[in-house]
């Protein structure tokens, strides 16, 4: 058993150390089972040799690159333009991790004297090039416990009673379940497939755990093709906390919402439709944003909207080349504009003049997917007018 730890740490020592990364002996990466099942883990790297193509996909995925070493005086995976005001200093933190900036926000996790990953004080905005300096209700600067609040969805194989995972990041198994079984012997034990919203979901979502588990922020309990057992003792962020939602209580303005947000759709219920319908977690690039989307938009909504896809100027007034699908149904509504909403509603002007504008910004409490890219010189009530003409919408 020694000498299998030992060969795992050099293996996961040495694929770091190849992208110019090395693993620090303060939480590396350890043998682990899953704490509801029993069910040992294997590691994506034991996938590969049989499943080469989807592994190299996969590598080419945000989901496999979240969490990237740093350490003090060596900041070369951080991502944020380190010149902007409020920067965190690469001395400054005996540094371990930096989290995110692909597309939208980037946080900073560093060793405390316990030898536990705590993500500390620094958020960046990738869209607005800007940093914030993030405090508690009382004022001092926020530290939160990695493996309580973000381990589950950052890492695999997370098992929270003993502070062990398998790998960092959103490995094969993070999807298909515990694998060791199945990698000795592939034909007898087949790994889990699980393509309910829910396996998606238990990470798109913001909740925490109830009772003696509240210190959790993530669902303990879910176990693959149990869609069920999501909400298992789990505490959902609640639809009016306004920091989280638009107030029309259904759209988020927050990200990791996707799940609470696909709750509020009509495509929620709907047999064999789920995220997976549109989503391949296999496809994806560092480079652009895709949405690792299986086909291009039309094809996808057209499989169930099909009249509506073959005459879109009929459907909303505009050609598929001025207004996608998307431009109105998935408006990128969350975290400065960097992450579409998934409740698909085109959200109506209407909604804007119902909630009015703030004092302090003087901007609309809420957006909608007329003004919020093009019809931006236009006032909100005469776009309501026009959308109501167009949809034949009749006021009350």
């Amino acid at each position: 058993m020694k000498k299998s730890v030992a060969l795992f740490f050099v293996l996961v020592t040495f694929l770091w150390a190849s992208q110019g990364n090395t693993v620090s002996a303060k939480m590396a990466p350890a043998p682990s089972k899953n704490p509801i099942t029993g069910k040992a883990y294997a590691g994506s790297e034991k996938c590969k040799s049989c499943h080469k193509a989807q592994y190299q996909a996969w590598k080419n995925t945000i989901h496999a690159w979240m969490v990237r070493p740093i350490a003090k005086g060596d900041f070369k995976n951080v991502k944020a333009d380190l010149t902007v005001e409020h920067a965190p200093k690469p001395d400054q933190y005996d540094w371990a991790y930096v989290i995110g900036g692909w597309y939208k926000e980037e946080r900073y996790a560093f060793w405390d004297e316990k030898g536990n990953i705590i993500v500390g004080e620094f958020e960046y905005s990738r869209p607005n090039n800007h940093f914030k300096i993030n405090k508690t209700k009382e004022g001092s600067l926020v530290r939160q416990d990695w493996f309580n609040d973000c381990g589950y969805c950052h890492a695999t194989g997370t098992n929270y009673k003993e502070r062990t995972f398998v790998e960092f990041n959103i490995g094969c198994e993070a999807c298909h379940g515990p694998s060791a079984d199945h990698t000795k012997k592939p034909k007898k034990v087949k790994a889990v497939i699980d393509k309910h919203t829910e396996n998606c979901g238990r990470c798109h979502i913001r909740a925490r755990m109830k009772g003696d588990l509240k210190k959790f922020n993530y669902p303990i309990y879910y176990e693959l093709n149990k869609p069920d057992t999501l909400m298992k003792d789990l505490d959902p962020e609640p639809y009016t906390a306004a920091g989280s939602f638009w107030p029309d209580q259904k759209n988020a303005n927050r990200h990791r919402q996707q799940y609470l947000e696909w709750i509020k759709s009509r495509h929620n219920g709907i047999p064999d439709l789920s995220c997976v319908t549109c989503h391949d977690p296999h496809v994806g690039s560092l480079n652009y944003r895709t949405g690792q989307l299986r086909a291009e938009e039309r094809s996808l909504c057209g499989k169930c909207h099909e009249e509506i896809v073959a005459d879109q100027v009929k459907h909303s007034g505009h050609r598929y080349e001025v207004a996608s699908c998307s431009a109105c149904h998935l408006p990128y509504t969350i975290a400065s504009g960097s992450v579409p909403n998934h409740t698909f509603e085109a959200i109506p002007p209407s909604k804007t003049l119902k909630y009015g504008v703030d004092e302090k910004t003087g901007k609309p409490k809420m957006p909608n997917s007329c003004s919020l890219y093009c019809h931006t010189k236009e006032s909100v009530k005469a776009m309501d007018e026009k959308y109501n003409m167009i949809f034949k919408k009749v006021k009350k």
